[in-house]
């Protein structure tokens, strides 16, 4: 461990840190595309519309 804290983290610990950080940044992307281009939240409120009509309160 160095003073200024540049040599904190052990080679293995920033591999993890970066994996970690790449598969937050997928679930990032994955979310915006579902939300602007798949409907998302107007597809959720039609969904749980349909099943009020239904009588339905599993939504």
């Amino acid at each position: 461990m160095n003073i200024a804290g540049l040599e904190f983290w052990s080679e293995k610990m920033r591999i993890v840190l970066a994996v970690l950080f790449i598969l937050f940044l997928i679930c990032f992307v994955a979310i915006i595309i579902e939300e602007t281009f798949l409907g998302g939240k107007r597809r959720r409120k039609a969904m749980k519309e349909a099943a009020q009509r239904r009588g339905d309160d599993s939504c």
